[in-house]
């Protein structure tokens, strides 16, 4: 009797240690088990563009079970913070790292050694100087300026003086878009360009700088800017200022549009869409499961002429809204 008892109770033992194993991953890969883990390490959290950004990856990471965690970093746009960052996500254990990179140059150490270690690297955003990556999920923002440039040069019919304002010096996707739209204005003998500032994508410094100008200029035909952001305090400043509202270029900031609509003046807004981010995790997922990911996979943009940006504004949404950018959840769009 006892040794039946004895080997009932080394048989219920052997049972709790196999089933003790297969909890831990015994039965499948541990990898598989706990799912998958992504690091985002985003430039910075600076406006209402960067909440529309990481609403995108969050809404895109709910719809991928095998996601079962994943940490988001901000740099505050310093690239020494950003490399720190990338360095703590790594010891988090991250099965793919996704970055928007601050200065593009600056991050690609970091990148160049995540990717050695065989871990998916995804870069959204604009260009960068490596191949080293898994996969650069990009929108054009060289064609982005060079669009933006290209309707003003020919609603001025080649001819007039403008003003140019761009986001963060240094920063890849400002120098991208100003490089694009130099390029187009070299082109255009009869463009004259009065000045050239960077406003940090800030309204408030946007004005200020704007302010300046008109005191500067006594003509001003026409205003590029590579966001809404500077260009709609732009042309505030020019009505308070009781100049004329010239044509004038930005994005899909609601603001703008709305600003541009109530006045009737006319402008150009050329998308750059938060839905990058979200690209960006769909790669992600799939280089994490071992599937063939494209170097680079872009996004196809077109541009909002003065009829159509009468048709898309949302006058009723905050001036924060990036028009079709929202196409999540509720749940996870920004509350401005």
């Amino acid at each position: 009797m006892r040794k039946i008892i004895r080997i009932t109770l080394l048989a219920v033992l052997m049972a709790a240690v196999g089933l003790a194993a297969f909890a831990a991953g015994g039965g499948e890969s541990q990898g598989a088990k706990k799912g998958i883990v992504i690091g985002f390490s985003n430039a910075g959290m600076g406006d209402s563009w960067r909440q529309f950004l990481v609403a995108n990856f969050k809404a895109e990471c709910a719809r991928h079970p095998e996601i079962t965690e994943y940490f988001i970093t901000n740099a505050d746009e310093k690239p020494e913070k950003q490399l720190a960052d990338i360095d703590d996500l790594l010891v988090k254990g991250v099965d793919a790292l996704i970055v928007y990179p601050t200065v593009a140059d600056a991050i690609i150490p970091a990148i160049e050694k995540v990717f050695a270690q065989g871990i998916p690297v995804i870069v959204f955003g604009g260009n960068i100087g490596t191949d080293k990556l898994t996969c650069s999920v990009q929108q054009d923002l060289l064609e982005f300026g060079r669009a933006q440039a290209k309707w003003l040069a020919e609603e001025l019919k080649g001819k007039g003086k403008i003003v140019m304002l761009s986001g963060i010096a240094g920063n890849t996707t400002a120098e991208d878009r100003l490089a694009g739209a130099r390029e187009i204005f070299k082109k255009y003998p009869g463009i004259q360009i009065l000045d050239h500032q960077y406003c940090d994508w800030s309204p408030p410094k946007a004005k200020s700088i704007m302010e300046a100008m008109i005191q500067a200029f006594p003509k001003i035909d026409g205003i590029w800017a590579d966001s809404g952001l500077m260009s709609w305090p732009a042309l505030q400043a020019m009505k308070e200022a009781k100049r004329p509202l010239v044509p004038s270029t930005g994005d899909q900031l609601n603001g703008y549009t709305k600003f541009l609509v109530a006045n009737n003046v006319r402008g150009y807004a050329y998308p750059m869409t938060t839905m990058l981010s979200g690209e960006a995790v769909k790669q992600a997922v799939k280089a994490a499961k071992g599937e063939k990911v494209e170097k680079i996979v872009y996004i196809k943009i077109t541009g909002y002429g003065p009829d159509q940006i009468k048709q898309l504004t949302k006058p009723d949404l905050s001036d924060w809204y990036w028009i079709g950018d929202d196409k999540m959840p509720a749940e996870f769009l920004p509350q401005l």
